[in-house]
């Protein structure tokens, strides 16, 4: 048992003891959301690409703004990897036995030209969601533990104007471009999160999925010919969201609850790229996030 996370988060407005692990913190929005952040956990757990080394200044900032009492982890993991995303969640449970929230920050660009991963994939798919999907399947019964427990997706505005290609999901037989493949990813995120919602395996437990606004980082800059926001007011944004309660199911535009992509909440749907997805990450139907009675979102 790890002694600072046996401390329960009371006030769903006062994250100032929970155990928080937050994906892709090392640049843009997250290396945002991870400074914001700082203050208010108990343990600050933080994922990057960089090795630790390499990214020393952001967590010398983050442990000059915590509290004295409050512990902070960095673990280092390439998305582009499936294996790393495995040895990650198996890292955060060394770290910790209970997670308050769960941020899936991480994410990249689609490249300007179609890729495949290593292990099949296409890239901007598996970075954006098989990932978040594995290390949340491998992290779910540590989120809450009996308290009430969030995950939040980080997803994108794109995600409205994509189509869910369930039987080409690496976009093989699809034209394909960069905005294309990342909406692609960000739309899968989203389908998920609600699927997720309605077979959390406990009522204690709430998953959303946000678009966190339209942010002046490398990825805008690499898809899209736009300006944004600062990274700080997606920050804040992400802070207010993983704040919330008793909101499970939903997709907020910034801080706005809105309705998501009206594939995103087709069932059938949501079902058909759950079995794709889980078939793609090769787990176990032992290892599928259900209950033995559906809950209602």
């Amino acid at each position: 048992m790890h002694p600072h996370d046996r401390r329960a988060v009371d006030d769903p407005e006062d994250n100032h003891n929970a155990t928080i692990v937050l994906t892709g913190a090392t640049t843009g929005i997250g290396r945002a959301t991870a400074m914001a952040l700082a203050e208010r956990a108990g343990h600050l757990i933080l994922h990057g690409l960089e090795r630790q080394d390499d990214v020393a200044d952001l967590l010398d900032a983050v442990q000059t703004t915590m509290r004295a009492d409050t512990r902070l982890s960095y673990l280092q993991a390439d998305y582009s990897d499936l294996a790393q995303v495995e040895r990650l969640a198996r890292q955060i449970r060394a770290a910790t036995d209970r997670i308050d929230i769960l941020i899936n920050n991480a994410a990249r660009p689609g490249p300007p030209a179609r890729t495949v991963s290593g292990a099949g994939h296409e890239i901007t798919f598996q970075t954006n969601y098989l990932a978040p999907v594995l290390l949340t399947s491998r992290l779910i019964d540590l989120i809450g533990d009996g308290r009430r427990g969030r995950i939040v997706n980080v997803a994108s505005a794109t995600h409205l104007s994509a189509t869910l290609l369930l039987d080409d999901l690496s976009l093989a037989h699809h034209p394909y471009s960069a905005s294309t493949a990342y909406a692609h990813s960000k739309l899968a995120l989203v389908t998920y999160s609600c699927w997720l919602a309605v077979h959390r395996p406990s009522r204690s437990l709430d998953v959303v999925s946000m678009h966190p606004g339209v942010i002046s980082t490398r990825l805008l800059h690499a898809m899209f010919s736009v300006a944004g926001d600062r990274p700080e007011h997606a920050a804040a944004n992400l802070r207010y969201v993983a704040s919330r309660r008793d909101d499970n199911g939903a997709y907020y535009d910034e801080r706005n609850p809105a309705p998501p992509n009206p594939q995103a909440s087709d069932r059938a749907r949501q079902d058909r790229l759950h079995d794709a997805t889980f078939h793609a990450l090769n787990l176990s139907p032992q290892a599928r996030v259900t209950s033995e009675r559906q809950l209602p979102s």
